[in-house]
């Protein structure tokens, strides 16, 4: 706990030195369009490496095996297509918000809809990372994550977000991503080292790792007897299909290829070389922390199960009951870094997309306040107790059929075409609502719609995009 304290007292340190040094809109929100690529990287990391990426990762690996590996593996492949088509655009646009890089592209409409659609899609995410946050705070206060612990988190990330933007942002990201990359690897070497006791943890991985790859290679399932010892490590199984896949590589890839926060981090960037060779970075090294995160999850699953009656994340069992002190003070706080620096960073921008590209405005006052209503909006969806990866599953499908694919043919297609707008509006507009509906239906009626749903959403809105477009006289 007197870790926990310090480490709070060191990020309000830097908030409150940043509070003086922001002077206009483009420091708040922008961190004043001046990172170098090193800062940008490791921005990007603490950012992406958030409540799914390390919380929900984790459990996902205690049900579905080594196939967890995809939340962040399809984010790789965002990544790449990122790099490839848009980095460079997208920073040359010289914008501050996403949505405003559709007012450049298309129209004054096509900011408004997008940042419609955007400010709702993003209170699930802000509440997603205020609900892990809050898991984490009711392992060290002794109790699980009730009220207390998502108000504690709540009043923290709004507080911290709200004194130095994203300036602070920024500079506290660097911190961030070093302890929490201490920390999952340390975690990582005690277990798979046999310094935990399960002194044949790591001759039984590799041993499941090379049976498993044997297993694809011969076109058979992987379920050898050493699979059944430590777990499922096929890439595709039973419970996570080429299906799965296919749906996650769209809606959470499409997330990673252009979505808001990602796209911050290039906007935050001092050009776009900067910017693009962040991402390339990013996204080889999400792979890793993929592969790591998962095996944590595994080897929580069968040396460490929950307890009869209790359900506790695999991350939180490991540093509550498994590693020795200073370790599990080292994974807390990594992961408690992972966690707030997804969390401010989600806040800030949606904070800024609201006032900038909604209510027209840049002052400072008027997006902090923002800041403290969509936290509490926020705190109110995570009082509801949904599941994490349910949550940004839920706003990924939203997003990801309405705006992906259109805006980046608009980006792509910028000064080579004019776009017919009534075309390139419905793309958007048909293809969100191919996400919206069956999350409004899961949410309140507790109907299933067909998974692919979201896939035709965005199918139809780059086919609209697409036609959308004219060549220029």
């Amino acid at each position: 706990m007197k870790l926990l304290i310090i480490y709070f007292l060191v990020l309000g340190f830097i908030c409150i030195r940043d509070l003086f040094k922001v002077k206009n809109f483009d420091d708040y929100v922008v961190a004043g369009r001046k990172q170098s690529s090193p800062f940008v990287f490791m921005s990007l990391m603490a950012t992406v490496l958030g409540a799914s990426a390390t919380v929900g990762i984790a459990a996902r690996a205690e049900s579905i095996g080594f196939a967890a590996f995809w939340w962040l593996g399809v984010g790789a492949i965002g990544f790449w297509f990122q790099a490839a088509f848009l980095s460079k655009p997208v920073h040359d646009l010289d914008v501050r918000t996403l949505p405003e890089i559709a007012e450049k592209t298309v129209g004054k409409t096509g900011r408004k809809l997008v940042a419609f659609i955007i400010a709702i899609s993003w209170i699930g995410i802000i509440a997603a990372q205020f609900a892990a946050v809050a898991g984490f705070i009711g392992l060290v206060l002794g109790h699980d994550a009730g009220t207390q612990s998502v108000l504690i988190t709540a009043v923290i990330v709004i507080v911290y977000t709200l004194l130095g933007g994203q300036l602070s942002v920024v500079r506290t990201d660097a911190l961030q991503f070093g302890i929490l990359t201490l920390g999952f690897f340390a975690a990582a070497i005690y277990l798979f080292g046999g310094f935990s006791g399960a002194e044949n943890a790591v001759l039984q991985t590799v041993q499941n790792i090379v049976d498993g790859a044997a297993a694809i290679a011969n076109g058979t399932a992987a379920h050898s007897a050493g699979l059944a010892t430590f777990g499922d490590f096929s890439l595709l199984n039973e419970k996570f299909g080429f299906a799965d896949l296919a749906i996650m590589l769209f809606t959470i890839g499409g997330a990673y290829f252009l979505g808001p926060d990602v796209i911050s981090r290039n906007l935050v960037a001092k050009d776009s070389s900067s910017a693009r060779r962040a991402v390339v970075a990013g996204s080889f090294a999400i792979l890793v922390f993929s592969v790591v995160i998962v095996l944590l999850g595994m080897w929580a699953a069968t040396y460490a199960p929950n307890a009869t009656g209790t359900s506790v994340n695999p991350l939180f069992r490991l540093a509550s009951g498994v590693l020795p002190l200073p370790l599990a003070a080292l994974l807390s706080v990594g992961l408690l870094s992972a966690l707030l620096s997804s969390a401010d960073t989600c806040l800030i921008n949606s904070a800024a997309i609201f006032g900038s590209d909604i209510l027209n405005t840049r002052r400072i006052s008027i997006v902090r306040l923002l800041v403290v209503a969509i936290g509490i909006i926020a705190t109110f969806l995570a009082l509801q107790g949904k599941d994490i990866i349910g949550l940004l599953t839920m706003a990924y499908s939203v997003y990801t059929p309405g705006i992906v694919a259109p805006l980046a043919v608009a980006i792509i297609a910028h000064k080579k075409f004019n776009i017919k707008k009534s075309l390139w509006y419905a793309g958007v507009i048909i293809g969100g609502l191919f996400g919206l509906i069956p999350a409004i239906l899961a949410s309140t009626a507790k109907i299933q719609s067909p998974a692919y749903l979201p896939l035709v959403g965005i199918a139809i809105s780059l086919v609209f995009a697409l036609a959308s477009l004219r060549k220029k006289s």
